[in-house]
């Protein structure tokens, strides 16, 4: 009888060892059906690359930024300077008269004459290169145009007073005015209207011989002016 219950003691012992073996395989065979299905099922899913993050920037605070440079004051434009003016056109009817003027004046039908020395300024003045007796001078820019109502200054040496007054009927608004000292004479003066121009005349008798009669037409002689330079600079040769 013992003998009987060791043995089924064995076989039981046995049964158990082989379903245990078999259950252990099963599992073992399962894990690794179930590995190899992983497996496949990831090789299948594309590629996915890893993405690199970009830092974010860091932010700053408006009121630690620093203040944008003030605009550059604009330059004024640049202005063209005036071309320089054109040196007056050569005349030479109406040569320059800058400097020592030295003519000689002769009293028309007489021998009567007389060396003028008179002197203008370095610009402005020009004379008449003709003469009939006279010596004429121009104050102007432009010796190209010189007309008879021009502004002048005539020097003209007369036999007499009757030549110098030769047209005194048709002088209108006559006034006398003082007498003026000029190259040493002293000279009578007045002033009137003749063939639509205004005159002051300076005329006396020359120690030489003759009457010189120095008439100013548009011409200031006021103390200083250009005119009255010209006159001051007046003698007589």
């Amino acid at each position: 009888m013992k003998k009987v219950k060791r043995t089924l003691a064995a076989a039981l012992a046995a049964a158990m060892l082989l379903a245990l073996t078999a259950c252990s395989k099963g599992d073992v065979t399962s894990e690794v059906d179930s590995g190899l299905a992983d497996l496949k099922a990831q090789a299948a899913e594309p590629a996915v690359e890893p993405q690199t993050e970009t830092p974010a920037e860091p932010k700053t605070d408006a009121a630690s930024e620093p203040a944008s440079e003030p605009a550059a004051a604009s330059e004024p434009e640049a202005t063209a300077e005036p071309a320089p003016a054109s040196a007056p056109a050569d005349n030479p009817d109406y040569p320059s008269a800058a400097g020592l003027n030295t003519p000689t004046l002769e009293a028309f039908g007489t021998d009567f004459t007389l060396v003028l020395n008179v002197t203008c300024p370095d610009k402005g003045w020009y004379k008449s290169a003709t003469s009939f007796g006279d010596f004429k001078l121009f104050p102007t820019d432009d010796p190209s145009h010189i007309f008879s109502g021009d502004p002048r200054i005539n020097f003209e040496l007369k036999s007499g007073l009757d030549k110098i007054n030769y047209y005194y009927d048709d002088f209108e608004n006559v006034e006398e005015l003082a007498p003026r000292t000029i190259g040493g004479v002293e000279m009578a003066g007045r002033t009137y209207k003749n063939v639509g121009m205004l005159w002051t005349e300076y005329y006396g008798e020359m120690p030489t011989g003759g009457w010189l009669a120095i008439k100013i037409s548009g011409v200031g002689i006021d103390p200083g002016t250009e005119g009255d330079t010209i006159l001051n600079s007046v003698t007589f040769g």
